[in-house]
């Protein structure tokens, strides 16, 4: 059967689904960090707790915003904590209210990580995204927010409310 209803884009979706394809075959393996070794899934967890961890977004906010569903991430959450690599807390007042901070070990290792990352995974991509204007890259970016969203639920957004932080003790 053709596919001419994909053309011009066959290239393009062949790609994306090459390249989800390549890393759901990774994304649980441990190929990242010096003294503590994390996975795809882990750096994407850290990467959104160090972006988010001034407005102290819970648990269920991070899970939907990566696309895993809340059993996966709470599997990678407890992964990170068991590393040391993220430490919980909850919203004083409210037990249930899990909030995710990167520790002082995880920090170290993330920044290792984006280094190395900068230069080995990410120069050529980078270098190549660096040619194109930025209203050519903002249609990158709504090409792969389209890609994402066939994938996961609708996402609302809630307001944001101030959080004092409690630590929670280690399991």
């Amino acid at each position: 059967m053709k596919l001419e209803w994909m053309d011009p884009y066959r290239e393009i979706v062949r790609n994306f689904y090459r390249s989800a394809n390549g890393y759901s075959q990774i994304c649980k393996t441990e190929l990242f960090g010096d003294a503590i070794k994390f996975s795809p899934y882990e750096v994407q967890i850290m990467e959104h707790i160090l972006e988010y961890a001034d407005q102290h977004k819970n648990m269920k906010w991070y899970a939907e915003h990566l696309g895993l569903s809340q059993a996966t991430y709470s599997k990678y959450v407890q992964r990170l904590v068991h590393k040391g690599l993220v430490e919980k807390y909850h919203a004083a007042g409210n037990r249930k209210n899990i909030i995710l901070m990167v520790s002082a070990a995880g920090l170290r290792e993330y920044e290792k990580y984006a280094e190395e990352s900068k230069k080995e995974r990410f120069g050529e991509l980078f270098d190549l995204l660096g040619r194109i204007s930025p209203s050519e890259l903002e249609v990158v970016s709504q090409v792969f927010a389209i890609w994402g969203r066939c994938h996961s639920e609708n996402q609302e957004e809630k307001p944001d409310e101030p959080v004092v932080l409690v630590k929670v003790a280690p399991d």
